[in-house]
């Protein structure tokens, strides 16, 4: 049986990377394989998960070696100098500038990953989480030849059967998801949230997601507050899977005001249950919601953003249009990420073919 070693810095349940590791292994081990996790940092009840240091004893010539990457490795060399064949999953790099100001020790991390894209070369094949983020490695591979496939599996509680779309009229939440970052500008998101209120809207936001930063949380609170809307908005913090759908089911749309975004795996998810998601331009998000949704231009105020959403929520056609293309386009996303397609990068990789 061929053994799959999937391994990234860290591996967490509930984290976007850490998901799509696990995700990956169950699929392989469902496909025929022997996959194996391992990571510097994870949760020591996941109980498939191993430290990374016993990967460097244990692979061999006759293995498949996944690296999942999308910010500084220190053992990317180590990895590299492995005998087996190699694939690198590339979830993009924040642009440092976006961290700086709240989080400089993860932005030198974005630089020292920036400093170290050329070495991806060496991997024999490299797939991408985008084409957006699969041309930021155009100055070092032939980006013709990267696999674009989405981070995520459809057996995510979020892509089961039960999708509904919220149409309540009396209602009009705006759902706000993912971790609570500098880079995902949540503050621009606040300031819609106040001029669709001014627009004459008794419209809440729903902001889910960690909030690891003190001091970027407290700004946020403070903004809210000073536009006088803070008892508008829930900050919920991390939630677990059955208060994650229940979220989904009282959006009325889903709001994305980051600066980047490698891929925006909750655009997917609320376009999936038929809920329009309004995205900044500029990164993937952009890509991945294409005409199923409002891709704002990312040079907009938040004035010119809220009008947008607030014609769109009046005009009922066109709100049930976008709807039916949203899922449709959830629908070409997820076919992407069949266990068909990981089949032929996992061929493609044995075989040592860095070429399309």
């Amino acid at each position: 049986m061929m053994r799959l070693l999937i391994c990234a810095p860290d591996i967490f349940e509930g984290d976007a990377v850490g998901n799509h590791c696990l995700g990956l292994a169950a699929m392989a081990e469902r496909s025929g394989w022997d996959s194996r996790t391992y990571a510097k940092g994870f949760d020591t009840s996941v109980s498939q998960v191993q430290p990374i240091e016993s990967l460097f004893s244990e692979a061999t010539s006759e293995d498949l070696l996944y690296v999942s990457y999308s910010i500084a490795d220190p053992l990317l060399e180590r990895l590299l100098a492995l005998p087996c064949k190699k694939i690198c999953y590339f979830h993009g790099i924040t642009d440092p500038a976006l961290l700086r100001e709240f989080e400089p020790v993860t932005a030198d991390l974005c630089e020292q990953a920036m400093a170290q894209l050329p070495k991806l070369a060496g991997f024999d094949v490299i797939v991408a989480n985008s084409m957006h983020v699969a041309h930021d490695l155009a100055p070092y591979v032939d980006v013709s030849s990267v696999v674009v496939i989405p981070p995520v599996f459809d057996n995510l509680p979020t892509l089961g059967n039960n999708a509904i779309a919220n149409r309540n009229p009396t209602t009009f939440n705006m759902l706000v998801l993912g971790r609570v970052v500098p880079h995902k500008r949540i503050e621009d998101a606040i300031e819609v949230l106040a001029r669709v209120v001014d627009g004459g809207v008794d419209a809440t936001m729903t902001i889910v997601g960690s909030m690891p930063n003190y001091d970027y949380s407290k700004f946020l609170l403070k903004r809210a507050r000073t536009l006088g809307i803070l008892t508008r908005i829930d900050f919920t913090g991390m939630v677990d899977d059955a208060d994650l759908l229940s979220s989904y089911d009282r959006a009325s749309l889903l709001l994305s005001m980051s600066r980047h975004e490698g891929f925006c795996i909750p655009a997917l998810e609320a376009m999936y249950r038929g809920i329009p998601a309004v995205v900044r331009a500029g990164h993937a998000a952009a890509e991945v919601v294409s005409d199923a949704g409002l891709v704002i231009d990312k040079h907009e105020t938040s004035g010119q953003i809220a009008e947008q959403i607030l014609a769109l929520r009046s005009d009922a056609s066109r709100w049930d249009a976008l709807t039916r293309r949203a899922r449709v386009r959830a629908g070409v996303l997820l076919e992407l990420t069949s266990s068909q397609h990981w089949a032929e990068v996992f061929d493609r990789a044995l075989r040592g073919a860095n070429t399309p």
